[in-house]
C-alpha cells in the first residue's frame, strides 16, 4: 500500500491538474490526493474513478516521501468509517495487522481473506480520496471571484474555530462533534 505508482483518470485527473496547474492551491498531486482523502471521509462523500483519456499518476517516489502521512491518514479514515459492515475488531485489524500481499514465508502467513480485505479498505479509501478531490475542485472553481487574501481569511477562522472548539471541550461530548462539519 502506498508504494508503487498510483494514476487517477477522468474528471479527478482532470480536476487534480486544475487544482495544482491553474489554481495553484497545492504544489503537488500527492497534496490534493492526501488532503481529498481527509476532505471526502469528513464530509463522507464517495466517488467512483471514471474512464477516460486523461490521467494524472501519482509517482512512488511522492508516496515513499509521504508513506508516514498516507499511512497514519489511511489508518485514520478506516477506523473512523461507518459505510461498511466492519466490525470495530476487523476495523483494527485492517489498521494494524492485515498485510497487502500475499506472503507464505511470513509469521502468522498472510491469506488471501486478509489480502482482499486490505484491498476493500484501500478502495475506500480511494473512493473517500475522489469524493474529497470533487469538493476540493468544486471549492476552487466556484470561488473565483474571491481573492488570495479572502481565502487565507477564511482558512485562518476554520481552523481558529476548531481550535476553539477543542479547547472548549469539557469531556462530556463525543468525538464526533470534533469531526462534523461546520457548513
Amino acid at each position: 500500500m502506498f508504494e508503487g505508482d498510483y494514476t487517477i483518470y477522468g474528471k479527478h485527473a482532470t480536476y487534480i491538474k486544475y487544482l495544482v496547474n491553474d489554481v495553484k492551491a497545492f504544489q503537488r498531486y500527492i497534496d490534493v490526493y492526501m488532503a481529498g482523502a481527509a476532505l471526502g471521509a469528513l464530509y463522507e462523500r464517495q466517488a467512483k474513478q471514471s474512464d477516460s483519456t486523461d490521467r494524472a499518476r501519482i509517482y512512488s517516489d511522492a508516496f515513499n516521501t509521504e508513506h508516514v502521512k498516507c499511512n497514519e491518514l489511511f489508518k485514520t479514515i478506516i477506523l473512523a468509517d461507518t459505510s461498511k459492515s466492519w466490525t470495530p475488531e476487523d476495523r483494527v485489524n485492517i489498521c494494524f495487522r492485515y498485510r497487502d500481499k500475499l506472503d507464505e514465508t511470513a509469521v502468522p502467513p498472510v491469506t488471501q481473506t486478509e489480502v482482499d480485505t486490505m484491498q476493500e479498505a484501500f478502495a475506500l479509501f480511494n473512493a473517500y480520496a475522489l469524493g474529497g478531490i470533487e469538493i476540493l475542485y468544486d471549492s476552487f472553481s466556484s470561488s473565483v471571484t474571491i481573492s488570495a487574501d479572502e481565502t487565507v481569511d477564511y482558512a485562518y477562522k476554520a481552523i481558529f474555530d476548531q481550535r476553539s472548539l477543542i479547547e472548549s471541550r469539557d469531556g462530556s461530548e463525543s468525538d464526533d462533534q470534533l469531526f462534523r462539519p461546520e457548513y
